[in-house]
């Protein structure tokens, strides 16, 4: 019993282990495939099959990390690199010796609470000194703990509403942004997480659009 135990403990903590390593990255490389003998399983440290599905994950700490599957996969497992260093690996311990804290591209996440307010708060941001970089959308978090070599900003974002009103005050919010962060309307449009208020004119329109399409 004492050894199922630590297994499920095992098993468990490998679990936690993978899902923080697919939620805290900067980018990634999905759907790769191994070739023979390129990796080993972490845990049991046989040989991954060649031809098996793997992604790279490239974390906040700037460190990579090698997993089966897709990002979606849930029996994904830890795979570690027969060879030696990567180029990247190599690139970071040399560029990044100590973890800086640099703003990371995200999405928010609408929820239910959001949609019955009928608005969100925001955060972008761009690159200071090149006004020809793209802006782009951040947490709240990267918001508050700001970098000096970036400029930020927050608006309000209407989510809920009539059409016309929404497309209104969200196009009004992207006009007055694109004065100081040219190119935001790339990243923004009008009715972007737009939902009609249930049994509205607008709500009842695209269920009809919907039945028809069925």
């Amino acid at each position: 019993m004492l050894v199922e135990r630590g297994g499920e403990e095992t098993l468990m903590a490998t679990k936690e282990q993978i899902r923080n390593i697919k939620q805290n990255i900067e980018r990634t490389s999905q759907g790769l495939l191994t070739k023979l003998q390129e990796f080993r399983y972490e845990q049991t440290g046989g040989f991954v099959k060649p031809d098996t599905l793997y992604s790279i994950y490239y974390t906040l700490d700037k460190e990579q990390k090698f997993l089966t599957g897709l990002k979606d996969s849930t029996n994904s497992k830890i795979i570690n690199k027969v060879k030696d260093k990567s180029s990247f690996q190599t690139y970071t311990e040399i560029k990044f010796p100590n973890r800086e804290d640099y703003p990371v591209q995200s999405k928010p996440e609408i929820t239910e609470s959001d949609y019955r307010i009928g608005s969100i708060t925001r955060y972008f941001t761009q690159v200071a000194n090149d006004p020809t970089q793209p802006p782009f959308e951040i947490t709240e978090g990267d918001f508050e703990n700001q970098n000096s070599l970036y400029k930020y900003t927050s608006f309000s974002w209407k989510l809920e509403g009539t059409r016309q009103e929404v497309i209104r005050d969200n196009q009004n919010t992207i006009n007055d942004l694109i004065i100081d962060y040219p190119n935001i309307d790339k990243s923004l449009f009008p009715l972007q997480f737009y939902r009609a208020p249930q049994n509205s004119p607008d709500d009842l329109e695209k269920k009809l659009s919907l039945l028809k399409k069925t």
